[in-house]
């Protein structure tokens, strides 16, 4: 839908391979940086969180079709690119 083959994801480091792998079942060429935050409370509920949802996405990328109804293609982001240069 936004024509998205390659990315650079930045995210925290407790989800960034949940979301590279999410990527890559999605036919995107994915490269992941974590970004450095201190090992807080909120990070630890993160960490335990992501152990479910790693989970889901396992089985969601497995056993859920793909989306039949997208819409138009959107060039938002390819007129993005294209603008600079």
């Amino acid at each position: 839908m936004f024509g998205v083959h390659r990315a650079v994801l930045v995210s925290q480091g407790f989800h960034i391979r949940r979301a590279v792998a999410l990527c890559g079942a999605a036919g995107i060429d994915a490269y992941g940086v974590a970004v450095d935050e201190p090992h807080d409370a909120t990070w630890g509920f993160g960490g335990l969180r992501e152990t479910v949802a790693a989970s889901k996405a396992v089985l969601d990328a497995t056993f859920r079709p793909d989306p039949h109804f997208l819409g138009p293609r959107e060039r938002g982001i390819s007129d993005a690119v294209a603008a600079d240069g």
